[in-house]
């Protein structure tokens, strides 16, 4: 697709010459024609921001020897032209010679390119001034005499770009002289500069192999140097990617290289310029159908170490913050109340920390079972069973109930009442670690996303390995607390006020059974919704009347509690998947992957919005965000596309989506530019970083177009 936006930029070139650049070759630079001493006005030519000409050598044609001709291109101060690679955007000049039978231009010798970013965005060309030579050479020498004249015509296109695009054409022109005592012209120094901007003649030998994503080049440079690879088709690799070296004891220097969406794994030799911006070779690498993994093996393997231990701090990290979340804080708070208590022992300190560590692992063990058995899942799983989301609304209103005294069970339920979250035994402190990890699941913060993403799809060791480094930071702040007296000493002191603050938690507990509620209402329906309204309510009864009966009684409503909870799930009604909410844009589209694949193909723009009503960060994001003014009216533009994936209930396309970005939950925003650039949003939004991610891609169509 990369490949046909640039013949359709070719195709646009040309229509522009028709209408607007054209006119520009008939303007000459006086300035320039005169700098280059040259008889023929139409060998020079001027466009927007760029001059251009057509210059020699030597000033006559001597048929005997090779002659050296040159296209000059001089943009403006902050414009530049492009490489025969151009990267990820832009147009290389193109050039169609008119010769006299028997003349013939050979290839463009092109000189070193330079790196150029444009957004995120690598491109490479030449920042000022430069001159692309080629030879000049005559079949029969013999049939040319010194006084003879030649006439040579070059249909020139260019593209010279700053942070807009100008293309632009024209047609020059020159007439030679034949003169074997031929003489320098004015531009002969420029040449003998030009030449030392060149790759050295000699071509060095290479071998690449490849994996999924990247493509491994191993090659012996003459001398050392901080060396870059440039691919002389622009399909080979992803230009705006690090690029990983490692020089090995025998001299070899391999590169690890991101494999462009583009390629083709046909096993053919590839041809890239090796450069270190002053000098450079070019080297052809044959495939090595040996594997990359037996070739280079402490390559690899030390690069897997860093990812994964990088990954393993990204995810303790994101446990740390995971401790901050809405869904989360009013649990630890509850527990924090126990702190006036100091002299725990010191399994008792640590069974919040086993408690954590415990549900992690279960999480990660089911994980490894289920994928195992072939199922596709992704963090917050559990969030998409309408019966898990109605047990977590029993246990939060159990919570609040117990937070104003109003639930106090016997010493025989301590396990699952008010025991769970209160009081200073093993047990307490192990459930509360139980709870936080159960509520927290789904609150996917921000450093918790790609590793979580890799841990999915790894491999049983890797992925527990990242677990257990979640669960080390999520457990860190609290069991510190409660291991550390000088930490407990900063609390506020035990009083009165803490009976307060004890019924005040009841609210934020109420919150997230009443979000808990709305969520299972858009996975199921109105009437199952009721049911469950119904079944709450009974459940607060009962228990209230349980604490205000004795005997009989007592144990005759501690059963209706227990009914009030099967209730729900004992009755037969239809948990219909949800129907997605009222769109709040004109133009907001329902995810469909074939869908955004026509808007892609059709170099559309569109923002991917994956999301779940359980998903906290993203409802903030939504209310934050999306739901500005500023933010409504660029999605509701007529070239803008916003495109909704919603996870709330299970959606294997979504999550194939998600597994495509190393993902394995929600939210997940992705800004395309057609078919070419995409940008990955942060998972906490602004409106200014939406607006500003929209903009850009539009500067880069518009780029394209």
């Amino acid at each position: 697709m990369r490949l046909f936006n640039r013949w359709i930029l070719t195709v646009f070139v040309a229509c522009c010459a028709l209408f607007n650049v054209a006119a520009n070759s008939s303007e000459l630079n006086d300035g320039l024609a005169n700098k280059l001493s040259v008889e023929n006005a139409s060998s020079v030519a001027t466009g927007p921001h760029i001059q251009v000409a057509l210059i020699s050598e030597y000033q006559d044609l001597n048929p005997d020897q090779q002659n050296w001709i040159g296209i000059l291109l001089e943009p403006e101060t902050h414009w530049h032209t492009y490489w025969q690679n151009p990267g990820d955007s832009g147009e290389a000049p193109q050039m169609s010679w008119t010769l006299p039978d028997g003349v013939n231009a050979g290839e463009i010798k092109w000189p070193l390119p330079q790196k150029i970013n444009v957004a995120h965005l690598v491109n490479y060309g030449y920042d000022g001034q430069n001159l692309l030579m080629l030879p000049l050479n005559f079949d029969n020498p013999k049939q040319y005499k010194n006084g003879d004249t030649l006439h040579v015509s070059v249909d020139l296109s260019w593209l010279v770009c700053q942070e807009d695009c100008i293309p632009g054409w024209a047609t020059l022109n020159k007439t030679f002289d034949i003169n074997r005592n031929n003489t320098p012209s004015d531009s002969f120094d420029l040449f003998a500069k030009t030449r030392k901007l060149h790759p050295q003649n000699k071509t060095l030998s290479a071998q690449y192999e490849t994996t999924d994503q990247h493509i491994v080049v191993s090659v012996k440079p003459p001398v050392q140097s901080d060396w870059q690879l440039f691919a002389l088709k622009s399909s080979v690799i992803q230009h705006n990617q690090n690029q990983q070296q490692l020089t090995s004891e025998s001299g070899n220097t391999h590169f690890t290289l991101a494999k462009s969406d583009y390629f083709i794994d046909e096993n053919k030799p590839l041809k890239f310029l090796l450069s270190d911006g002053t000098k450079g070779y070019y080297l052809t690498a044959a495939f090595n159908s040996v594997s990359a993994n037996n070739n280079s093996p402490n390559q690899l393997e030390s690069q897997t170490l860093a990812a994964l231990l990088l990954l393993a701090l990204m995810a303790f990290a994101g446990g740390l913050i995971l401790n901050l979340m809405p869904c989360v804080l009013p649990v630890l708070s509850i527990k924090a109340l126990s702190l006036q208590q100091t002299n725990l022992s010191i399994g008792n300190k640590l069974a919040y920390l086993i408690g954590v560590l415990v549900s992690f692992n279960l999480f990660a063990l089911v994980v490894i079972l289920l994928r195992q058995g072939g199922e596709s899942i992704g963090w917050g799983f559990q969030m998409q069973a309408p019966w898990f989301v109605a047990l977590m609304a029993f246990l939060f209103l159990a919570i609040a109930l117990m937070l104003l005294d109003q639930i106090r069970f016997g010493s025989s339920l301590s396990g699952i009442g008010q025991n769970l979250v209160s009081g200073h035994g093993f047990s307490s402190q192990f459930f509360t670690g139980v709870l936080a990890v159960l509520v927290a699941s789904p609150c996917t913060a921000p450093f918790m996303a790609a590793s979580l993403g890799v841990a999915m799809v790894s491999p049983p060791a890797q992925t527990l390995l990242l677990f257990n480094s979640l669960a080390l930071g999520f457990a860190l702040p609290l069991t510190l607390i409660f291991c550390l007296p000088v930490l407990a000493k900063i609390l506020p002191k035990p009083g009165a006020w803490m009976e307060s603050f004890r019924q005040f938690l009841f609210f934020p507990m109420l919150a997230t059974v009443i979000w808990l509620i709305w969520v299972y209402l858009n996975q199921t329906n109105s009437a199952a919704l009721f049911i469950l309204l119904i079944s709450l309510l009974c459940f607060a009864l009962f228990c209230w009347l349980v604490n205000h009966s004795k005997g009989m009684f007592k144990a005759l409503f501690l059963l209706a509690v227990i009914a009030s909870v099967i209730l729900p799930f004992y009755l037969n009604y239809s948990a219909e998947a949800h129907t997605p909410q009222a769109q709040q844009q004109n133009n907001q589209l329902a995810y469909n992957p074939q869908k955004l694949a026509e808007l892609k193909a059709n170099n559309q723009l569109v923002l991917v919005n994956m999301t779940a009503d359980w998903c906290i960060t993203c409802k903030v994001n939504e209310q934050v965000a999306f739901n500005s003014n500023e933010v409504k009216a660029i999605l509701n533009e007529p070239n803008v596309h916003y495109m909704v994936g919603d996870w709330t209930n299970k959606n294997q396309q979504i999550l194939t989506f998600l597994q495509q970005y190393k993902r394995a939950g929600v939210p997940l925003y992705v800004v395309y530019a057609g078919d070419g650039s995409e940008q990955v949003l942060p998972q906490l939004l602004s409106p200014s970083i939406v607006i500003e991610a929209i903009n850009q891609a539009k500067k880069e169509l518009n780029h394209e177009n």
